[in-house]
């Protein structure tokens, strides 16, 4: 029995050798493809319908900010007699209320009949976040609700006093009339309401904060 020995085995022709590294590459090329692909193909195949709305009316299941960016109250309050004593006005503060829960109460603003609030938990105008990098959870102070049909909110204000606080009035809103964006509510004065007029600000949870602060302009 006889047996080749190394040196008596074939040898690859010349060529190989620099084949060999070509086909390395290649396959690596095609490995990275296959990985990247896919992702590639993602934003094609996304449904629409899950974009982000920035105008328009509320979007069934999408959540929003939501907050008053001013509330005007009459002149005298629910009894029709001055708010405070002496000539002081309201100290107005509101709250949102969503399926019967609180979830959002404003800072109060003293002697106010126009009182207004940025929606913003820093001093900053919404102009001066354009091209921060920071998270609109971190900056946006408001309440947070999902649209479905006929849902509502109700907004409560009150005037704030050492003492005890007097209401100033509530009013239910059906979130069906509502669009991103501004919205405002008028009201007539009645023996259960003071409320003269309430701005609404809704916002779309999911946006990038200048696309927000563009709403807000």
């Amino acid at each position: 029995m006889t047996s080749i020995s190394d040196f008596d085995a074939p040898k690859p022709p010349p060529w190989m050798g620099a084949l060999v590294p070509f086909l390395i590459v290649l396959a690596a090329a095609g490995f990275y493809w296959f990985l990247t692909s896919d992702k590639e193909k993602s934003p094609i195949d996304l449904d629409s319908s899950q974009e982000v709305k920035l105008s328009g009316k509320l979007s069934n299941g999408q959540t929003y900010y939501i907050f008053a960016s001013e509330i005007e109250v009459y002149p005298t309050n629910l009894e029709n007699e001055a708010w405070d004593r002496g000539e002081k006005g309201p100290d107005i503060r509101y709250r949102i209320l969503w399926k019967g829960n609180a979830v959002f109460e404003s800072v109060t603003k003293g002697d106010s009949l126009i009182a207004d609030w940025s929606g913003l938990s820093i001093e900053l105008n919404w102009k001066d976040l354009l091209g921060k990098s920071v998270s609109p959870d971190d900056v946006i102070k408001a309440g947070r609700v999902r649209f479905d049909e006929n849902e509502t909110i109700e907004i409560v204000v009150q005037d704030v006093d050492i003492a005890s606080d007097d209401d100033v009035g509530r009013k239910e809103i059906l979130l069906n009339g509502l669009s991103i964006g501004k919205n405002v509510i008028r009201l007539k004065k009645s023996p259960a309401n003071a409320i003269r007029r309430i701005t609404l600000r809704i916002l779309p949870i999911g946006s990038n904060l200048q696309d927000l602060a563009n709403i807000m302009k």
